[in-house]
């Protein structure tokens, strides 16, 4: 793994048996409470805030600090151009399997949308704080460094928080394929800065040609 990336696993205080209770109740619970309608998606924001509000008070209670998350700016400059050459790669990708292979056209107006306007960056960034800066070291710890099974688990989680969406055979194998890069290129390139704007500016374009929108509610 990346020296900036193990470093901060070196730092985690918490046991083995607790982040796997963490991982849980974080990112396992939540969903599946989305996902079997317990708690109904027009609901989800709720479930968001709770989930926010206890990993931030793990992180506090642990003592996470935001070079252990990623978020910093000593490695921006080294790290810009592959975080920028993904970025394009994926967008290039989602237009090309949207006009291409699925004959999915953009969203009219979206310009009219709360989302585009400014929640596709909240969500990114609440998304990648969780995913991967919490979780990706966190996994780090709990595997031993071993960075295959840090990327599979993390894209495996990453996938199912996306099944709330619905249309499986489309928007999971591209959760999957994204959560596999993500994890990819965080621990190739651990900054947080650099991956919330890339997920950002990807879900951006995701979302305006269709994806992960749920049934019957407008962004």
């Amino acid at each position: 793994m990346n020296k900036y990336l193990s470093d901060s696993i070196d730092k985690i205080i918490t046991s083995k048996k607790e982040l796997w209770i963490q991982i849980l109740f974080v990112f396992i619970i939540p969903v599946f409470l989305i996902q079997t309608k317990i708690v109904p998606a027009e609901n989800r924001i709720w479930i968001l805030m709770l989930v926010v509000s206890l990993l931030t008070m793990i992180l506090v209670y642990e003592k996470w600090n935001s070079k252990m998350l990623g978020l910093t700016k000593s490695n921006i400059k080294k790290f810009v151009l592959p975080y920028a050459i993904f970025t394009i790669i994926g967008i290039m990708f989602i237009i090309y399997l949207s006009e291409g292979i699925l004959n999915k056209e953009e969203i009219k107006n979206w310009w009219q949308y709360s989302h585009f306007l400014y929640m596709f960056f909240i969500v990114s960034f609440f998304q990648e704080i969780a995913y991967r800066g919490y979780m990706v070291p966190a996994l780090g710890k709990i595997t031993n460094k071993n960075t295959n099974t840090v990327i599979f688990i993390n894209a495996i989680l990453f996938t199912y928080l996306h099944i709330i969406f619905g249309n499986f055979l489309v928007s999971l194998p591209l959760a999957f394929l994204a959560g596999i890069s993500f994890a990819v290129m965080y621990i190739k390139f651990p900054n947080l800065i650099l991956m919330i704007i890339s997920h950002s500016i990807l879900n951006f374009f995701a979302v305006l040609y269709g994806f992960f929108i749920l049934p019957g509610i407008t962004f």
